[in-house]
């Protein structure tokens, strides 16, 4: 009614007034009769006049204005018709006097509702402490009282300060009672809203409560839950998700009952296969498993297999002189001293016939002699003979090439397995976190550099793949030796810091890489959910039992009690802990009943994962007061204090 235009206002007045005169044009003074007519205008009446500080005046202009044209239809004065309008009504609401304050009140509230939704901070809905909130509040509902009261007894002074006294203190408490029963309203819409949502789920009421609840706490919603679970695989379960999830599955594995069964067995046949998976995963994205040594020793096979093939060059070789070098040797050993002369002296007697001091001009005793400096690098570690013993063998390298003119060809095999050879080992350090572990710039250098050819090679070398053979094998070493520790072998694949992430993407590319650490994290997910859940449930199974059997200490956890000793920040983690604890503890009552512990396992295992999501779709909202219940409240109480002043 307080949205009427006022042509509408004016024509309905003109309609009741109509209606009275031809009902009752000989008994102005009379009472109407009690019939659904007089109670319809006395309650459309009543609406118009219940409108706070407007509500008056805008009843008395639409009469002014019926009265002034029905005088204009009839023999009667406009004085003599406003006053059958007037004694008509208040015969109607002597008549009616319920209809007549109901409707008064309901015009009120509706009036004002608009008002209070325009502008809350003015009725106290604004920031600011309850006790700042609550003054505002109390002096709009002195000042609509006030001016209300004015209106209605044409000034009166008393009935003015009447009308900012009740309308103040009613103000006055309008936010504390917003509060109180917006708490009531919001319990009674959750209940309500908690049974449809459970119905939608496919659960049972309480359970759905509790699964809600512990979703809420972990930080998730209705979209958020399905996407995690998404992202961590077919085998991922809500009690993957959250501490708060975990405690209640925790509860319920400790509780005997087909929940425990259900909890159970879920996540001891998801870790039976975790082997499994995480191997397959490994096939996929790093290659069939090799064993180091086998693989060394076929590269030792085949660099056997290059022995023929130096007899037939040697055939074809012509005697070489080798009085350059062992001159070039004598001028360094004469120049070196300590461990380097030494080397050196041992070469230069390597190039003599044998038990003479002549030098042999046997181009198989130049390749010998370098054999056996390649001997001696592998072990050496002094720089200087390092130094001293690649220049020799650099010059005896330059003779055999002159004198066995096919032996280049032959040695680029046989260094190209050498180096696969080494890649190997090398490939097994990939991993290591030592001073012999690449950092992942080196080990990119190192794969660029294998891949090209050396010497006289044709072609690409597979150094990249013993590389990545070396590291696929040592793969398999961790996983065998950790098989079951899931945590352990995440570790020690996944290293500290992004460098393994980095050199297993340069050995097996970004994505299979990326895939690998995905599964080996959502493993490790799992198994701690599943020893989250045995470990908790284990200890609240033997504190249940010490509480049945008197031992107990009222179910307060000794960890917890020492979680709390924090400050303030502790008294935070302890009302968390608490509050876990109360749904833990009447998860595993008797009170609760069996129906919601399985119904709840359920939902903790992810069975029926889209009916869950849209159970908590639906419960979207829960928690918070409905919109329209503060401003009808405060509606109320400001008129509350105005109605007892009319």
């Amino acid at each position: 009614m307080a949205e009427m235009t006022p042509e509408q206002q004016q024509a309905l007045a003109i309609a009741a007034a109509r209606l009275r005169l031809q009902r009752q044009p000989q008994q102005p003074q009379g009472l109407p009769a009690d019939d659904a007519i007089s109670v319809a205008r006395t309650g459309a009446g009543g609406l118009l006049e219940g409108i706070p500080i407007a509500g008056p005046i805008i009843r008395d202009w639409t009469e002014r204005a019926a009265g002034a044209t029905l005088a204009a239809f009839s023999d009667e004065t406009y004085d003599q018709v406003m006053d059958r309008i007037h004694d008509a009504n208040r015969a109607e609401k002597e008549a009616n006097p319920i209809v007549d304050k109901g409707a008064q009140i309901t015009g009120a509230v509706a009036g004002t509702i608009p008002a209070v939704m325009a502008a809350p901070a003015a009725f106290g809905a604004g920031g600011g402490s309850l006790l700042l909130r609550s003054g505002i509040s109390g002096l709009t509902g002195a000042t609509i009282g006030g001016a209300d009261a004015g209106v209605r007894s044409g000034g009166d002074a008393e009935k003015i300060k009447e009308g900012i006294t009740l309308g103040g203190l009613f103000g006055l408490g309008g936010p504390v009672a917003g509060k109180v029963i917006g708490a009531g309203a919001r319990s009674l819409v959750d209940v309500l809203r908690t049974r449809a949502a459970a119905r939608v789920a496919g659960m049972d009421p309480q359970a759905f409560g509790y699964f809600r609840r512990a979703v809420t706490d972990d930080g998730l919603d209705a979209v958020t839950l399905p996407q995690r679970l998404q992202e961590m695989g077919s085998k991922a379960i809500p009690a993957d998700l959250g501490p708060n999830l975990q405690k209640q599955a925790g509860a319920l594995a400790a509780t005997p009952g087909a929940a425990q069964t259900t909890i159970r067995t879920t996540l001891a046949d998801r870790a039976a296969g975790a082997n499994a998976r995480i191997g397959q995963t490994i096939d996929e994205t790093t290659g069939r498993n090799v064993v180091p040594s086998e693989v060394q020793a076929d590269i030792a096979a085949n660099q056997n297999a290059h022995s023929p093939l130096y007899r037939e060059a040697f055939r074809e070789a012509r005697p070489y002189s080798t009085e350059p070098i062992a001159s070039a040797l004598e001028a360094d050993i004469s120049r070196l001293r300590g461990p380097a002369q030494a080397r050196l002296r041992q070469v230069r007697g390597m190039l003599n016939v044998a038990d003479s001091n002549v030098l042999s001009t046997d181009p198989g005793v130049m390749f010998q002699t370098r054999q056996a400096i390649d001997g001696l690098l592998k072990t050496e570690i002094d720089p200087k003979v390092i130094s001293a013993l690649t220049e020799a063998r650099q010059m005896l390298d330059d003779g055999l090439t002159r004198a066995v003119p096919r032996i280049k060809e032959i040695d680029a095999g046989y260094a190209e397995l050498a180096r696969q050879d080494e890649a190997v080992t090398r490939g097994q350090q990939v991993l290591d976190s030592g001073r012999t572990a690449p950092r992942p710039s080196e080990l990119a250098g190192e794969v660029e550099r294998g891949a090209q050819p050396q010497g006289m090679q044709i072609g690409p070398s597979a150094v990249p793949l013993r590389l990545s053979q070396g590291a696929r094998a040592e793969i398999d070493r961790i996983v065998g030796t950790n098989s079951n520790d899931i945590v352990a072998m995440n570790r020690l694949i996944k290293g500290e810091g992004d460098w393994n992430r980095a050199r297993l993407a340069t050995l097996f590319g970004p994505e299979k890489a990326e895939r690998l650490f995905k599964v080996l994290d959502n493993e490790s997910v799992w198994a701690d959910t599943a020893n989250t859940v045995t470990r908790n449930s284990e200890t609240a199974a033997r504190l249940a039992a010490q509480n049945e059997l008197g031992g107990g200490a009222s179910g307060n956890f000794g960890v917890k009690e020492a979680f709390k000793a924090g400050g303030f920040l502790g008294a935070a983690r302890s009302a968390a802990v608490d509050k876990v604890d109360d749904i833990v503890r009447a998860l595993m009552s008797s009170e609760t009943g069996n129906a919601t512990r399985e119904s709840l396992a359920r939902a903790l295992i992810g069975e029926q994962r889209e009916k869950l999501v849209q159970g908590l779709m639906r419960a979207k909202g829960m928690g918070t007061t409905p919109a329209s219940v503060d401003p009808v409240v405060k509606a109320l109480l400001l008129n509350a204090g105005t109605s007892r002043t009319r």
